[in-house]
């Protein structure tokens, strides 16, 4: 989103690139999207291209050399070049960088299995709409605005769906507990089971999460909403 809103305003100050040569490498297969929308996304509100920031062919009439799927494998600041995940060898005056952040995953056992997702890009959106058939059980790990908005995604589509999160309240770094409680009755009237004060241990395949305590939370899929880096 960084970056293309960067590339907005550079091509609004030199809108014919006569002053600046942009090239984007982005490592995602598509061009920038909302993030903020994917919740919206995820229970069915909007498509995937409807969350697009640019539309079709917009880079290359403002004269933007995007490169989607292409990342970056090392910064060569001495001899200002970024060298290609494709080979390329691309040459800079100046380099910006707007790689946001990255999900997070904390260190429990079976996170590696099929059917862990996290929930950070589109890719993640496609992953978890394929697995969240109504009827299904989902367990989100994490109580923070990303896990409360999957799980709200999820519930909207007819899927029985889980909240677990260490701290006493939901959202704890935005809210206060009183707002909290008002966060978990209204999820609660969704449908949505929050379970608070739990401490994962680990994600046993086709069986659930683990807690601490040995209690379980008997759940096909695993949606890891647990921060970001």
């Amino acid at each position: 989103m960084v970056g293309a809103r960067f590339a907005e305003e550079v091509r609004r100050r030199d809108p014919n690139g006569r002053l600046v040569r942009l090239t984007v490498l982005g490592a995602e297969p598509r061009p920038a999207y909302n993030r903020v929308l994917l919740s919206t996304v995820l229970g069915g509100g909007l498509s995937a291209q409807a969350v697009q920031l640019h539309p079709p062919g917009w880079a290359a009439r403002h004269r933007v050399d995007l490169r989607t799927g292409v990342t970056v494998k090392s910064v060569d600041r001495a001899e200002r070049v970024v060298h290609c995940s494709d080979g390329a060898v691309e040459r800079y005056d100046e380099l910006v960088l707007a790689t946001g952040s990255r999900a997070w995953s904390p260190p429990l056992e079976g996170l590696a299995d099929k059917n862990v997702v996290s929930f950070r890009d589109l890719d993640d959106c496609e992953r978890i709409l394929k697995m969240a058939r109504p009827g299904a059980r989902f367990a989100v790990l994490g109580g923070g605005l990303l896990g409360c908005e999957a799980a709200r995604g999820l519930a909207g589509r007819g899927v029985r769906v889980t909240v677990v999160h260490p701290m006493s309240h939901l959202m704890e770094r935005q809210l206060d507990s009183g707002a909290g409680e008002v966060l978990a009755a209204t999820m609660t009237r969704l449908g949505i089971d929050v379970r608070l004060g739990f401490q994962a241990v680990a994600w046993e395949p086709e069986v659930g999460l683990r807690g601490a305590d040995g209690e379980l939370i008997a759940a096909d899929a695993l949606v890891v909403a647990a921060g970001v880096r």
